[in-house]
């Protein structure tokens, strides 16, 4: 089956750093993987101070890598 793991990257435009890329978790369409980074990628952009985004050029980077998960897999809940 299958599913779509979105990852987040910081990237500061004004240096031309990036840091390491974040994966965050695993959805079942890639729809509901990139409507959720456009999300979480504006929520993270407005909780910073605006100064600072603005000094650095802050961005946040995102993308949903594929990921093909064997459908007998069963989840182990703890």
């Amino acid at each position: 089956m299958l599913k779509f793991l979105l990852v987040f990257q910081m990237c500061y435009q004004a240096s031309s750093m990036c840091l390491p890329p974040m994966k965050e978790k695993v959805y079942d369409t890639f729809r509901e993987c990139s409507l959720t980074g456009y999300t979480k990628a504006q929520k993270f952009i407005l909780a910073l101070p605006e100064e600072k985004v603005n000094q650095y050029q802050t961005v946040v980077k995102f993308w949903c890598e594929s990921q093909n998960i064997p459908e007998n897999e069963k989840k182990i809940n703890i």
